[in-house]
């Protein structure tokens, strides 16, 4: 039986209590029959384990047009907390959002988004690492904080947490 890694659960019940209204049309987590004729994190592992998640990029904010600016705002930070040294970071593999990727495989190009043919215009996919299996946190991102004070206590850490590799110290 398939199913969607914890992080994953986690990150998309964060979603949906900060935009109940958002529009889901682009959202999934279990790969069609094209998936399925390649290799996919949308695809069951072995395990049963499905490692990427799709989130629509309308966030219900204003009007029937799609509206990305909320959801480049959750990619972005989600790339920072993957590039920082807090807790559950290491439970993202890569994001693709607008055309461009985003993943810590490549030295040279290290969290930050590399333009290309990457696809997924009209929503955001992250891939799971195996950390993400069994780790329900919290994922503090400023964007998804319930809260004046929390927002300022993810804003605050995502800052600390990612200030080496924004200044170009960190080392993968």
């Amino acid at each position: 039986m398939a199913k969607l890694v914890a992080g994953g659960v986690k990150l998309r019940s964060q979603i949906d209590a900060k935009w109940p209204k958002r529009d889901r049309r682009s959202d999934g987590w279990i790969g069609d029959s094209a998936h399925s004729k390649r290799k996919s994190d949308h695809n069951p592992d072995k395990n049963g384990w499905v490692h990427a998640l799709d989130i629509d990029e309308n966030m219900g904010m204003r009007g029937v047009w799609r509206n990305g600016r909320t959801a480049r705002r959750l990619a972005n930070q989600l790339r920072l907390y993957a590039a920082s040294d807090l807790p559950g970071s290491d439970r993202l593999k890569y994001l693709v959002y607008e055309g461009r990727l985003s993943s810590g495989t490549y030295r040279s190009t290290w969290w930050n988004w590399r333009s290309g043919n990457w696809g997924h215009y009209q929503h955001i996919h992250v891939s799971f690492t195996a950390k993400a299996e069994k780790d329900r946190r919290v994922w503090p991102l400023p964007v998804l904080a319930t809260s004046r004070e929390q927002r300022k206590k993810w804003t605050a850490d995502l800052e600390r947490g990612s200030a080496r590799y924004l200044h170009g110290t960190r080392v993968p």
